[in-house]
């Protein structure tokens, strides 16, 4: 999961006293009493083969004091700007095991997972009885009664979608070289439960146990990230290769294919190897090109014939703003300023994506390749006005289309880009790198999750592009979740730990196409939707978890709308993956903001199905 707008951490997130604190909406800085995450039995419909052993080194959920606080009141807070990091290029490449170690000696102590073994289901999975009705059907109708007269297009994918670093755990295990995300949450005031992400849901060692619920909810396809630091832990062309890492994927991929569970794998999900970060400053350097061609052929080389759709990245321009700022602007390239990296960053990975995808072809890989895109287009604040219609324009090119419009369009960054920001900052094409980049993606992917009304900044958009240090400088434009009329908001609120994030299903089928018609192709994936259910991590009763209600009203009307936009529309959407198969590690907010369809319990890793689990398998099954 990806936050679409990148808050940045160094404004977001505090620390009083050494406890974490996060933005939210109290008045005053408030406690929340921190309680146990519920221990209950497995319910039959939670099948394991072997017994889990509850250890102190699983956090729970709600183990951590919270605080909360207006922005009002965080001028007197203080800020963390930067991270203490030995200096880029200072650590030598030695890739003897003590070397390795040393890069370890940077993230600290990592909690070892309860048990390394890999349990396979000895029983079927059986789902639990349907949930009772949440409303009346004159209301609200199931799930197979929403537009029951219309079926999706053969072939749909009816996905769930996870990443490495969000559900793996086994952060040291079998050879895995750390991650700038091992690294990042031991750091003060990053993320906002004080947890990491050693161990979360042990899907590292029980892939077979999800799989094998998943695919019982009649799920297609699991879009998944692989952990460049699991191939290679030294991250570099020339390192030594992780053969266990290599293995453990193949045998995922393997044993999901055996389900009939497509495995849908990207290669990047933000864990940078910590190694590429620190001999050169990772994406910030041109040398990232190489390195990540390198791993990525010998990801295709090792699963050629058994993956039949590819990403190379996921949300890029959310990934590249985490680059620039607080903690990772401790990891900059030479040369290279907090100003400059989100620039540096989207030049460098565009041509490791381009330099990608021209390998998978050469290599003659079976399949399609894109990349996963984040962000909206969104609408007009103030309808009839030229300067919100213009703003619209400008969040077109400088959110989605910094990247969609070199690969979808022309190769080059959008005019509107390029009017702003100076070559110094954002690097320009050549030639030959625009004919590598133009088309080298087959489908368009797009991680779908809100929308918001967008409008020209208060001193103008002319205004705000001649000034750099502008604060909305260089998109020139500002967010509203209110309309401009009544201030009705833009959508349901999510969980207070997703700030960016409201329910706005009457604005999906806008959205498909108008990236239809700005970038078309012949098919688009909803490569990522869902929803935190509000409060969710503050519950303790297992029966109130189960009911997620927001989370399935969510789920349903993006369906009901995707259904309308391809039959109405005519919009080529091909699949929809739900995030997320499981509550996970959410960056920033940790283990207290949940999205997952399936409950996990982490003290006894424990999952249980969610009413949303159920209502989307009722759905698809109805439908496709």
């Amino acid at each position: 999961m990806a936050l679409p707008r990148w808050i940045s951490l160094a404004s977001a997130l505090y620390s009083v006293a050494g406890t974490a604190i996060t933005s939210g909406s109290a008045a005053s800085i408030a406690t929340v009493t921190p309680t146990s995450a519920p221990s209950v039995p497995v319910p039959s419909t939670t099948v394991f083969a072997s017994t889990i052993t509850p250890t102190s080194n699983i956090p729970s959920v709600a183990s951590t004091t919270v605080f909360s606080f207006s922005p009002a009141s965080t001028s007197v807070l203080p800020t963390f700007t930067s991270a203490s990091f030995p200096p880029v290029g200072s650590i030598p490449r030695d890739f003897s095991p003590a070397g390795l170690e040393k890069l370890w000696d940077l993230v600290g102590p990592v909690a070892p997972p309860p048990f390394t073994t890999t349990p396979v289901p000895k029983t079927t999975v059986t789902l639990p009885s349907s949930p009772p009705l949440l409303y009346p059907t004159w209301y609200a109708p199931e799930p197979s009664k929403i537009f029951n007269n219309l079926s999706l297009p053969k072939g749909f994918k009816f996905g769930v979608a996870t990443a490495a670093y969000q559900v793996e755990g086994a952060a040291k295990s079998e050879g895995k070289g750390p991650t700038v995300w091992d690294w990042g949450p031991r750091q003060p005031g990053v993320v906002a439960d004080g947890t990491n992400g050693d161990i979360v849901d042990l899907q590292y060692f029980l892939y077979k146990e999800d799989t094998a619920r998943v695919a019982a909810l009649g799920v297609t396809d699991h879009s998944f990230s692989i952990s460049w630091a699991r191939i290679f832990p030294f991250g570099v062309k020339g390192s030594p290769l992780n053969q266990e890492g290599l293995d453990h994927y193949s045998d995922l991929i393997d044993y999901s294919n055996s389900l009939g569970v497509n495995p849908v794998v990207t290669l990047f999900h933000w864990d940078l190897p910590l190694a590429n970060a620190a001999y050169y400053g990772g994406f910030t350097s041109p040398k990232i090109v190489d390195d990540y061609i390198n791993y990525a052929t010998t990801v295709f080389k090792a699963f050629n014939g058994r993956v039949k759709t590819w990403y190379t990245f996921n949300e890029p321009h959310v990934y590249c703003g985490q680059a620039a700022g607080y903690p990772f602007n401790s990891q900059l390239a030479s040369g290279v300023n907090a100003s400059t990296a989100m620039y540096q960053c989207a030049y460098n990975l565009l041509k490791a994506h381009a330099g990608a995808v021209k390998a998978f072809r050469a290599m003659n890989i079976s399949g399609e390749i894109a990349y996963k895109n984040d962000g909206q287009v969104g609408t007009p604040w103030r309808a009839n006005t030229t300067e919100d219609a213009e703003a619209v324009e400008r969040s077109a090119a400088f959110g989605i289309g910094l990247f969609s419009n070199p690969v979808y369009v022309n190769g080059d960054w959008h005019e509107l880009v390029k009017q702003t920001i100076p070559a110094s900052y954002l690097p320009r094409f050549t030639e030959e790198e625009m004919r590598d980049i133009k088309g080298s993606a087959d489908f368009f992917a797009i991680d779908a999750y809100t929308s918001q009304f967008i409008a020209a900044p208060s001193n103008g958009i002319s205004a705000c592009v001649a000034n750099m240090s502008d604060p909305n400088w260089p998109a020139c434009n500002v967010l509203y979740e209110y309309d401009s009329n009544f201030g009705w908001p833009a959508g349901n609120a999510a969980d207070p730990g997703s700030t960016w994030l409201t329910a706005t299903p009457l604005t999906l089928r806008y959205a498909l196409k108008q990236i239809q018609q700005r970038w078309p192709t012949k098919k688009i994936y909803i490569s990522e939707y869902g929803f935190s259910e509000p409060f969710e991590g503050q519950r303790t009763d297992l029966f109130r978890i189960l009911d997620d209600t927001d989370r399935t009203n969510y789920f349903m009307t993006y369906l009901g709308e995707a259904m309308l936009a391809i039959h109405e529309d005519g919009i080529p959407l091909a699949g929809a993956f739900s995030w997320a198969m499981v509550d996970n590690a959410e960056w920033n907010s940790g283990l207290s903001t949940r999205f997952g369809i399936q409950y996990v319990n982490y003290t006894t890793l424990e999952r249980t199905y969610k009413r949303s689990a159920m209502a989307l398998s009722e759905f698809f099954k109805s439908h496709l």
